[in-house]
């Protein structure tokens, strides 16, 4: 019995075991069952979720607008999308495995599409516009090629993307046609704006020139005064002309600069001694400061800031009744390049005018009852230019108390090798300042201030006496603005002090009274000339300068002797320029009688003997073809009948050498820079536009009396009397 027990025993826990075992079997089996069923619901999952993404990506390749192909390495299609069928009226079964180029309209080049040239080593992108033959006609595409590559990097195949931009280039040739009309109409503009200031110009030279000629004669007053309006309104309208084609150049982009290097110091003085006569005219001062900071050479485009100088300068004298006008060049502080400021004691403006001043067609004075005339262009133009010079304008003004024009420009020193500024130094010399003129004085004062001299500006008369004893020079006006004579206060200071040296300051003309105030050119009398030297006003800052430090040199070899021969002619101005080139031998080729008349008095009123022709044939033909040539040098017109200027420059500069070597100055109507430019590059030597001055006629003919045409040809280039037919 207990073995019997032993054994149930035995066995039932043998059982259990045995039913423990594939229990846990029958877990494990089922975690495993478990386990592959939830893979199988992710693999489910993912493969509905790639699905549905192919879907997606079917849907969007097969609806947007774009056409898209695939090759193969050997130029067959892979794959195309509905686009491309519906683009290229062709179905899948037509196209898959098959070569394809689609057709080119006439003309058009043909371009890559999927040839894989240049595109295959390198893996870039390429894109290009082609225009192709569709089912709808010929479209332009954008197409933009790709390469595609196999896992292992391999090239496979080339992808094609093409989007329809036929509206865009539809645009695009609009805008180009729209752009040449433009061209064409700004060329006829300006054509038609230099057709018309020539047409205008030649006549307001004859104007202009014979209304000068009118007023150097004998005239009574009221014919004095007719004469004058005459002048007055031709130059207003020259202003006018000169204005509109100004503007009209800048509104046409037409405007380019030419940084050389140039005296900024010159040029600014230049423009004073240009605009003097007319300041003088309306009882004005008009003088220069400049600061000895200023590089002496700086590199800039001088005929534009000339123009700039000329604009804002006139505007100046215009709008001053009383006062004058001051042009001042400084070094920019705290920044590089030049401060250019113009100060006047005009009119003013106010708060609301100084905002739109610089608008086109501006006023300063609006309405019927405005006291001034113009275009209201010129500050327009100003700004343009500065702006174009990387430069900025800047004004400050209050009605009733003048004006303020400040323009800074970025100019730098230019980098060619600057000679120094040989002013003189004044240091321990004491200048007396005789000057009701506070303008003037103040401009003086300046200058010798800045060069070591001890100045002193005085206006009452006691005052003037007690200072001069102590002074070495004495500076006044030769008449004060109540017309008292200067030549009193010089004998009166010089009475108070013998070892006074005296200066006068004269306008222009008066130069007749030298011989009086100096005794220069003048039997020498029993009484000492009032004053030991002079200068022409507008001053320059440098002939003061050197006539102080002359003056004291003076003193200093001849104390207390004085009398007329004492007076130093080398301390006098450059001869004019009216008188300098006189005795010339000028041929003028001029059609237009009025001209040539005026060109003739002109010519001959400065001494010079003068032969007109009426064209360019002429012309070559009064230079005779062999021998010397019997003239010194040529005024050419431009627009003749028959040969004209140009073709006239050419030819003569084709003749012996003795006749090519003549200086040709261009003396015309059209006033364009381009014009100028024209002209030299055809070999002239010189621009003149008309109306001319005497003045500028004189100038350009003394820079050219004695010299030779650098435009003539070399012995060897030479023409001869063979080559001339």
């Amino acid at each position: 019995m207990p073995l019997l027990l032993l054994g149930l025993a035995v066995v039932l826990l043998l059982g259990a075991e045995v039913w423990r075992r594939a229990a846990a079997r029958a877990r494990a089996h089922a975690d495993k069952v478990d386990d592959l069923e939830a893979r199988i619901e992710k693999l489910r999952d993912e493969n509905w979720e790639l699905a549905e993404r192919e879907a997606r990506y079917r849907d969007l390749v097969r609806t947007q607008g774009d056409v898209i192909i695939r090759k193969d390495l050997e130029g067959r299609v892979s794959y195309v999308n509905d686009v491309f069928c519906e683009t290229f009226d062709l179905t899948r079964a037509e196209t898959i495995g098959r070569p394809f180029m689609p057709e080119l309209p006439e003309g058009e080049s043909p371009r890559m599409l999927g040839a894989l040239a240049g595109l295959g080593a390198t893996g870039q992108r390429v894109r290009y516009d082609q225009k192709v033959m569709t089912a709808h006609g010929p479209r332009w595409f954008v197409w933009e090629e790709t390469t595609i590559r196999d896992e292992a990097g391999s090239l496979s195949e080339v992808q094609l993307v093409g989007r329809d931009i036929e509206d865009r280039k539809e645009v695009e040739q609009r805008l180009a046609e729209a752009l040449d009309e433009a061209k064409d109409a700004s060329r006829a503009k300006s054509l038609f704006l230099a057709t018309m200031s020539h047409e205008i110009r030649t006549p307001m030279n004859g104007v202009i020139g014979m209304t000068d000629l009118l007023l150097s004669t004998k005239l009574d007053p009221a014919q004095r005064s007719y004469a004058d309006a005459v002048r007055s309104s031709g130059e207003a309208l020259l202003a006018i002309i000169n204005d509109i084609l100004d503007y009209s150049k800048i509104e046409a982009g037409k405007v380019t600069l030419h940084p050389a290097p140039f005296d900024a110091s010159a040029a600014l003085e230049s423009v004073a001694e240009l605009l003097a006569p007319r300041a003088y005219e309306k009882g004005l001062e008009i003088v220069t400061e400049i600061s000895p900071a200023v590089s002496r050479t700086l590199e800039g485009d001088e005929p534009r800031i000339r123009q700039i100088l000329l604009n804002l300068a006139g505007n100046a004298i215009k709008f001053t009744e009383e006062g004058g006008v001051a042009l001042r060049l400084h070094r920019a502080d705290h920044e590089d390049g030049i401060v250019l400021e113009i100060e006047d004691t005009g009119i003013g403006m106010s708060p609301l005018a100084l905002d739109r001043i610089f608008e086109e067609f501006a006023q300063g004075e609006e309405g019927h009852a405005r006291r001034f005339e113009g275009t209201g262009l010129g500050l327009a133009i100003t700004r343009r230019l500065v702006t174009a010079m990387g430069g900025r304008i800047e004004v400050e003004s209050e009605e009733g108390r003048g004006s303020i024009f400040r323009v800074r420009l970025p100019l730098t020193p230019s980098t060619e090798e600057e000679a120094p500024r040989d002013m003189p130094r004044l240091e321990g010399l004491s200048v007396v300042i005789h000057h009701d003129r506070p303008l003037v004085a103040e401009a003086l004062a300046n200058a010798a201030r800045h060069s070591g001299a001890q100045v002193r500006c005085v206006t009452e008369e006691a005052e003037l006496m007690e200072a001069a004893k102590q002074a070495d020079v004495f500076v006044c006006m030769s008449r004060t603005a109540d017309g008292t004579d200067g030549v009193a206060f010089a004998r009166a200071a010089r009475r108070r002090n013998p070892d006074l040296r005296t200066m006068v300051l004269l306008q222009p003309r008066e130069r007749n009274r030298l011989g009086e105030l100096t005794g220069a050119g003048a039997e020498t009398t029993a009484e000492t000339p009032p004053f030991d030297a002079y200068l022409v006003r507008p001053v320059r800052t440098s002939s003061l300068l050197a006539r102080l430090a002359a003056l004291r040199a003076a003193a200093d070899v001849d104390g207390a002797g004085r009398g007329a021969g004492s007076f130093d002619a080398s301390l006098d101005e450059e001869p004019d320029a009216e008188t300098a080139a006189g005795g010339l031998r000028v041929l003028v080729a001029e059609d237009n009688e009025i001209n040539a008349l005026l060109t003739r008095t002109l010519l001959e009123h400065a001494g010079h003997s003068v032969e007109i022709v009426g064209n360019g044939e002429e012309a070559v033909a009064a230079l005779g073809l062999a021998g010397a040539p019997p003239y010194d040098v040529i005024l050419m017109d431009l627009h003749m009948p028959g040969m004209d200027g140009f073709a006239a420059t050419a030819r003569i500069r084709e003749l012996h050498m003795e006749a090519a070597r003549l200086p040709i100055i261009a003396l015309t109507a059209n006033a364009l820079s381009e014009d100028r430019q024209a002209c030299l590059d055809a070999g002239m030597d010189d621009y003149l536009s008309k109306p001319v001055s005497h003045g500028a006629l004189a100038s350009t003919l003394t820079n050219w009396a004695g010299r030779h045409s650098p435009h003539a040809l070399s012995e060897d280039e030479g023409g001869s009397l063979a080559n001339l037919g």
